[in-house]
């Protein structure tokens, strides 16, 4: 079944990204409309503290009028050259056109002296509504109390942008819940929905996986985005776990083929014993030969063991810096009566005074699995070659020969445990030598691989440092 016709969940309204991004949303015309109103009520408390500050200068002007040159003075003063000193309820329009105070002079029994008979307050700050057949507007007054109870009070028509800033943070407010807040909503579904499918593809690849299916990887879009980036990483991990899933395949047949030769050895040997009982030395053939199956059989295992030690990395604590030039120069002599034995011509080349940190048994162990793997693997009369140099703050250990060399197929499978080349299976070995080079020499930095494909097998080791 391809992941195309699966079953997928379709709750985007209940996913992660969709209760983000509607949270996000909330949030973001939330403190939108949070700076919305502090600034329209930043601009209102502007515009009232002007007209406060208007009214309060000719409020303390008026009083200084009226205890300095009396109510006479103060009336003569805001009627001007009107005749009428009780203004009409007309007037209003005049005013307000023009934007000038209201005014008005009462009794102590409220009776007006002069001003305007329709603003009525009492004493402090107040917003009355000044009713007119024709209008109705706010005003705001300020009302004293002078000498003899007189009482005055000076307003002013509430200024026209107070209402006009109200009224635009009122329709703002709309227009984000009714329009600007359902968009986000409906665009955060949309793209909810595509982010759910690309974790849909995802999610369903890890349970194809999961239920046996190893071929499935999740689909790319091509836009190099985040779930591209996601989708290829796990793609290369579920390759990496198919490799290794095969490797431990091979490896199993591995182990079953190099144990069932020597455990049926000894079995045989068993029987030949038991038949063989009344000859001791028949008897005595059959247990050395059964004793060299065993052994066969405990060098699999240690190395095997050996193998498992360095890629866990437990033999890190045993490096020390030690003579690598001396610990190779000593190998190269021990080897060079085998390869003289095998009609090979062997030379070194090592290069004096270089140190390494490190495990100088595991390095010593890869340098002599290599020499092993050149004398039985190659050719008849062949040349063999070991150089260690130092070169650009590299140590470079290069061990080859001049045979045949190995086929392009097998190139990338060398280090694989068990792997054997066709060419190689009548030659003793277990297939686990350039597996346990590989480990060892990655337990210390640095790299080995196979030199490019010419004449032999030349494999190249380098050390940082």
């Amino acid at each position: 079944m391809s992941l195309a016709d699966r079953p997928r969940a379709t709750n985007t309204l209940g996913s992660t990204v969709f209760q983000h991004i509607l949270r996000s949303s909330a949030a973001f015309v939330l403190v939108s409309l949070a700076i919305l109103w502090a600034i329209c009520w930043a601009m209102i408390w502007r515009i009232d503290a002007a007209q406060v500050a208007r009214i309060e200068a000719e409020v303390e002007y008026a009083q200084e009028v009226y205890y300095s040159r009396g109510e006479e003075d103060l009336i003569e003063e805001a009627i001007g050259d009107d005749e009428d000193v009780i203004w009409s309820d007309d007037l209003i329009f005049e005013l307000l056109e023009n934007g000038d105070l209201l005014w008005v002079l009462r009794a102590d029994d409220y009776t007006p002296k002069a001003g305007f008979d329709g603003l009525h307050g009492e004493e402090g700050w107040e917003v009355v509504t000044l009713e007119h057949p024709e209008i109705t507007t706010p005003v705001r007054v300020n009302t004293v109390v002078l000498r003899g109870w007189d009482r005055l009070s000076i307003g002013a028509f509430v200024d026209p942008a107070r209402e006009n800033t109200l009224s635009f943070a009122i329709f703002a407010t709309l227009a984000m819940l009714l329009i600007v807040l359902p968009l986000s909503l409906i665009t955060g579904f949309a793209v909810s929905k595509r982010v759910f499918r690309r974790i849909e593809d995802i999610s369903d690849t890890t349970a194809a996986v999961a239920a046996g299916e190893m071929e499935v990887r999740a689909p790319q879009s091509g836009r190099h985005d985040e779930f591209d980036r996601l989708a290829g990483g796990l793609n290369t991990m579920l390759d990496e776990v198919e490799r290794l899933t095969a490797n431990i395949e091979g490896v199993s047949v591995g182990v079953a083929h190099d144990l069932r030769t020597p455990l049926s050895n000894i079995g045989g040997r068993l029987e030949l014993i038991r038949r063989d009982s009344a000859d001791p030395q028949a008897v005595a053939a059959h247990v050395d030969a059964a004793e060299a199956a065993q052994g066969q059989l405990m060098r699999v295992f240690d190395a095997l063991l050996r193998l498992g030690e360095v890629r866990a990395g437990k033999r890190r604590v045993a490096f020390a810096p030690f003579d690598l030039s001396a610990s190779i120069d000593q190998l190269c002599e021990a080897y060079a009566p085998a390869f003289e034995d095998a009609d090979k011509t062997f030379t070194a080349q090592i290069a004096g005074g270089i140190t390494l940190d490190g495990d100088r048994e595991l390095i010593e162990q890869a340098v002599s699995n290599l020499l092993e793997n050149a004398l039985e693997h190659s050719r008849d009369a062949a040349r063999v070659q070991v150089r260690l140099t130092r070169d650009a703050g590299h140590v470079t250990l290069v061990v080859g020969d001049d045979g045949p060399g190995i086929s392009p197929v097998h190139r990338d499978r060398i280090f694989e445990r068990f792997f054997r080349a066709d060419a190689s299976r009548s030659t003793p070995g277990n297939g686990l030598g350039l597996s346990l080079v590989q480990a060892i020499v990655q337990l210390h930095g640095a790299e080995v691989r196979l030199a490019e494909q010419g004449a032999g097998a030349e494999f190249i080791v380098v050390f940082q440092g």
